[in-house]
């Protein structure tokens, strides 16, 4: 399956990394089964706090606000003009 050829891929990347692969999960669960999925994401979440931090570095309270221009700054931007090369 291809969902399958990915997570490998992306336990290879995360080695690659030197992150621990227990940090990536794939598990099928139906539709039907919202109890199991609620057990899942538990057990997950508490394998991922046991693991603790990547340890890449914490953001300031400012780095977590998500980025917004002035209405100025954007119109501005979207009504410049662009110039190709031509070859």
């Amino acid at each position: 399956m291809k969902c399958q050829k990915v997570i490998e891929e992306t336990r290879q990347i995360l080695n690659l990394l030197g992150i621990d692969e227990q940090r990536l999960h794939l598990k099928w669960i139906s539709a039907s089964e919202g109890s199991a999925f609620a057990e899942e994401v538990r057990s997950f979440t508490q394998r991922l706090v046991q693991l603790g931090s990547l340890g890449l570095g914490t953001m300031t309270e400012e780095e977590r606000q998500p980025a917004t221009a002035a209405p100025h700054e954007t119109a501005s931007a979207v009504s410049q003009p662009v110039q190709m090369a031509s070859a």
